[in-house]
């Protein structure tokens, strides 16, 4: 019998410093003022309208003093595992873990695990279980507005702490922890000397996942109701961390790997395959647009292959891996907004998102051991520079010719996509070991 058992104290911490005075200040023009126009030189009239600019400073609204803080989160825990052989074939675990926040209460999590060999190289494996994931002190607590834009138009956009004045108009509550249920069962086969192939089924059903909330945008009314959504005005928008959404993702992975020798060279070889299918089983239609839903399904691309060689004599070594990403979709950079009106529930006509093409990367390493303690490295994460696809001009978004993005910069997707858009990383490196 094999006895595990550990303990564990946590603490994390999130700050946010107060910028100067007039970075998030309302200034003179903050309050709406009657707008004019000239109808001959030297003449102006009342054009029946008022506009007011937003609080702060434009581009990067400062923290004030009410939203600056420090905010920390301490979490203590403990865990007792045990794993036997119940017989000559048959092995089972046990595990669980108790883990207290003084931010969210107490979880009990817990696995239980088989594994039973059914003949000389091959065995079959199963486990059940459940998880915990606590909000972090920076999505309880994260306060931040910055100028973007929409076709040209730039307005306030605002993430705002759950507990905030503005957060609370549009509907927030305390955040709560994640739980899941996690299933999986799997075969393990050596079919020959060296090699080992591992295939195995799982399913996660992930409870009050914690993600942004669709866009609210600010009226007039909103902000002569609420004064604290001055900061981002009429026009603006607000978000917010929310438990919105509850999904199940199911998948299978494959893993087999093999080792060699050839002409006194080591080899490994390993080959990863994942195809992982994520489903929105609900979600809360009030703070769950069609972009985030889109995103939750899409946004992870469904197959993923990692092909990896390992080549060693003495103290020199070359590694090289070969990386494929499916196709993917995003949805954020294309977003509808939603409004407290009874239609926010209804998605906007001729909504559009974009699907992103597969990729291959290619990631290089060169070592060499000296001195015995010393190892020098060169090589390359994706050497040959790949990006992913640029966005495309659709029917609510403009590409403009001169930069080939959009009226705010944006050339990628805004989350990256699976491995990013800065290309190519080289470097050298030097390890130390003692």
């Amino acid at each position: 019998m094999t006895i595990s058992a550990g303990g564990e104290f946590r603490k994390e911490t999130y700050e946010q410093t107060a910028g100067d005075l007039q970075s998030y200040a309302a200034g003179p023009y903050a309050v709406a003022q009657q707008l004019y126009t000239q109808t001959a030189p030297g003449v102006y009239v009342d054009s029946g309208t008022t506009a007011a600019q937003g609080v702060g400073a434009s581009g990067y609204a400062g923290t004030s003093e009410a939203t600056a803080g420090k905010f920390d989160q301490k979490a203590y825990a403990a865990y007792l595992g045990l794993e036997t052989d119940l017989t000559e074939a048959l092995t089972v675990g046990a595990a669980g873990r108790y883990e207290h926040y003084n931010t969210f209460g107490s979880a009990w999590v817990g696995k239980v695990n088989a594994l039973y060999k059914l003949v000389e190289g091959l065995s079959v494996r199963g486990s059940f279980g459940t998880g915990f994931h606590a909000p972090s002190p920076g999505q309880s607590n994260v306060s931040i507005v910055t100028t973007s834009f929409n076709n040209g138009n730039a307005f306030q956009a605002g993430t705002y702490p759950v507990d905030s004045a503005p957060a609370q108009y549009y509907g927030a509550e305390a955040l709560t922890p994640e739980k899941s249920t996690n299933y999986g069962v799997g075969v393990i086969l050596e079919p020959v000397r060296g090699m080992t192939i591992t295939i195995d089924g799982y399913q996660i059903d992930l409870r009050n996942r914690i993600g942004l909330t669709s866009p609210f945008i600010v009226d007039a009314a909103a902000v002569a109701a609420q004064p604290a959504l001055q900061a981002v005005g009429v026009d603006g928008q607000v978000q917010y961390f929310t438990n919105g959404f509850k999904t199940q993702t199911r998948g299978v992975d494959f893993v087999g790997t093999y080792r060699t020798k050839f002409s006194g060279a080591m080899l490994n070889f390993s080959l990863a395959y994942n195809y992982n299918n994520t489903k929105l089983k609900s979600f809360d239609q009030q703070v769950i647009g069609l972009a985030q839903r889109i995103d939750a399904e899409n946004l992870a691309p469904k197959h993923r292959l990692v092909a990896n060689a390992n080549w060693s004599l003495g103290n020199l070594s070359f590694n090289v891996r070969e990386n494929y990403y499916s196709s993917w979709t995003s949805a954020q950079d294309y977003g509808v907004t939603v409004t407290k009106a009874a239609t926010a529930t209804t998605p906007a006509e001729g909504y559009a998102n974009q699907r992103f093409g597969d990729k291959f990367t290619t990631d290089l390493e060169l070592s060499y051991i000296f001195a015995e303690h010393f190892t020098l490295s060169i090589g390359a994460q994706n050497f040959t520079d790949e990006h992913p696809d640029r966005l495309a001009a659709n029917s609510t978004v403009q590409i403009y010719p001169l930069t080939g993005g959009t009226s705010d910069g944006q050339v990628y997707a805004r989350n990256g996509g699976p491995f990013g858009f800065n290309g190519g990383f080289y470097y050298t490196r030097l390890r130390v070991k003692y």
